[in-house]
């Protein structure tokens, strides 16, 4: 019998689409205070010069961050608020044993919560996140 257990999905990963785009504002006032303020001289010192590159880097890489978390949290296959997936290991052995303390469940094809269709031997509801009781 597969175990599942339930884990944090879309809360953490919008939590990590806005830091990144604060990122994202933090890089463009950093580019853009760095230019007005090395904008005064003809040539550009050499530490500047690294220090606009990095800002460059630094928003490269909070847009793909950003993009990273958004598709996390957003994605067209994603099937719940919370990630439900098979246990494995030293979780499945805990499952297990807190399982063979229950009642004896009741088996049902549709979720009592959302409605769904799911199959008789999962735990948790694909759909919802909820324990079949």
């Amino acid at each position: 019998m597969k175990k599942t257990e339930i884990k944090a999905g879309r809360t953490v990963s919008a939590i990590g689409i806005i830091f990144g785009v604060i990122a994202i504002i933090f890089g463009i006032f950093w580019i853009a205070m760095l230019s007005r303020l090395s904008g005064q001289d003809e040539e550009m010192e050499p530490g500047v010069v690294f220090l606009l590159i990095f800002g460059v880097m630094f928003i490269i890489a909070a847009i793909a961050i950003t993009s990273f978390y958004a598709k996390s949290a957003y994605g067209k296959n994603r099937p719940s608020i919370l990630d439900v997936e098979e246990a494995s290991g030293e979780e499945a052995s805990t499952a297990i044993a807190a399982d063979d303390k229950a009642a004896p469940k009741e088996e049902a094809n549709f979720c009592p919560y959302c409605g769904k269709s799911i199959e008789k031997e999962f735990s948790y509801c694909k759909y919802c996140g909820k324990k079949m009781s």
